[in-house]
């Protein structure tokens, strides 16, 4: 039975209930709604005593519970503004007219009662102080009346009895207001020192969290640390011992650094807005720029091997890495040119097929210009060995002998000339290197 009746209760404060109101328009809903409750039940049970006892006037109070039935129905209709005015303005003058039609039974208290409800129930200082003001206004109108009329008092009513249960009723009706709007008072101060160690809690975890956060930011800002170190080490080295360039997507030079100025010969404002083909061998211009094009259009990575030329005129060899340097859209805005010189190996291969070239060509004289002697030579040898030579023609032997001698010396001299004159050129190409460097 307790639980039905709790229940009931429940049911009964959160008639109109809306999440959309905030606390306090909770609480004030709550309790315009016990108050009202409140109010029925009472003139229920004053009705039904005094009718009991013979007094029938106390029916004249039963407009009062039709006027809470109202302000119920606005507030479950969620008509919050209209249900508090009904509650006081209407049930001021509601009361004020059973006041004067049934004198001197206290129902002109209830007056009283509700200017301190206007207090509780509206929430602008504007409002209270109408309903204020308009409780005691009717409450002296009605004490100018009952002065200034005479009043014939009815037989059947016990004026005593009645004014002290007004009374009564109206004091329980108001504790049952303030009591519920102590409730909610408390539970909602109950919420906040709840909310208020979860928020305790909170900051301790966060607290927690941002120790941990500070010691991961602090691990981050060494590893950070160290990686630009080392990125800087990579730059560093880069700008030792790399060429690089910064491009933009037509070859317009933006940024060179040291060792690219130093192996051209050029200075930095002689190359900044220049096109990348100033240092281009022009021999390799046109493939350059066609593997150039394929390059851009796809934004991949080229490299290759390619002839530069100085500012002297002269060149030199690099191994050539050219990035695309791609923003949000993956379009290259911007490409970054890396080379290794690798003038040396370059010459050192040229060198080498100069070398077999020569080689070749040696071996080609050896062949035709030294061996056919030899050959002849060889011939007669085995002629003479055999006895195939008659005496009479041994003059003429000889005469071919020396012939092929003459001309084995003839080719020889000439070889030895051909060699020398190839090395001499390889020292004198091997020293403009030395030079170069």
């Amino acid at each position: 039975m307790r639980l039905i009746l709790f229940n009931f209760w429940s049911r009964l404060l959160r008639i109109g209930h809306d999440d959309a109101l905030n606390q306090k328009q909770l609480i004030r809903l709550h309790t315009l709604n016990a108050f009202a409750f409140a109010s029925i039940l009472f003139v229920l049970i004053f009705s039904a005593v005094f009718v009991a006892a013979g007094s029938y006037s106390a029916l004249e109070s039963l407009p009062i519970a039709l006027v809470m039935l109202l302000v119920l129905w606005l507030n479950s209709k969620k008509r919050f503004e209209a249900a508090k005015a009904f509650m006081v303005f209407f049930l001021i003058l509601v009361v004020l007219g059973m006041a004067l039609s049934d004198r001197r039974t206290g129902t002109e208290y209830v007056l009283i009662v509700l200017a301190c409800s206007s207090i509780l129930i509206f929430d602008e200082v504007l409002k209270i102080f109408l309903g204020f003001v308009f409780s005691l206004t009717c409450f002296g109108f009605y004490l100018w009346y009952d002065t200034n009329f005479e009043f014939v008092p009815d037989p059947t009513v016990p004026y005593g009895y009645m004014k002290s249960v007004v009374l009564l009723t109206s004091a329980c009706a108001v504790a049952v207001q303030l009591l519920v709007f102590r409730s909610m008072i408390n539970r909602y101060a109950e919420d906040l020192q709840e909310a208020h160690k979860k928020g305790q809690t909170t900051n301790e975890e966060l607290k927690a969290s941002n120790d941990e956060l500070h010691s991961l930011s602090a691990q981050l800002d060494w590893i950070v640390k160290q990686k630009s170190n080392e990125l800087q080490s990579y730059i560093d080295a880069i700008n030792v011992h790399v060429y690089s360039a910064v491009t933009d997507t037509s070859g317009t030079i933006l940024k060179v650094n040291e060792p690219l100025m130093r192996v051209t010969g050029y200075r930095e404002e002689e190359l900044i807005g220049k096109n990348v083909s100033i240092l281009h061998a022009h021999y390799q211009q046109d493939e350059f720029f066609n593997n150039g094009a394929h390059f851009h259009s796809e934004n991949k990575t080229w490299r290759g091997e390619v002839k530069k030329k100085r500012k002297d005129g002269s060149f030199f060899w690099v191994d050539k890495v050219i990035i695309p340097l791609k923003n949000a859209s993956v379009t290259a805005n911007y490409f970054l040119i890396l080379a290794l010189p690798i003038t040396e190996r370059k010459e050192a291969e040229e060198q080498k097929e100069r070398i077999s070239m020569m080689l070749e060509d040696i071996a080609f004289r050896a062949s035709h210009k030294v061996r056919g002697p030899i050959a002849r030579i060889q011939g007669l040898m085995n002629l003479m060995e055999n006895g195939y030579i008659k005496k009479e023609e041994m003059n003429t032997i000889f005469r071919f002998l020396r012939i092929s001698i003459d001309e084995m010396d003839v080719a020889t001299r000439e070889l030895t000339r051909f060699v020398n004159t190839h090395y001499e050129r390889e020292d004198t190409a091997a020293g403009e290197v030395e030079d170069r460097s």
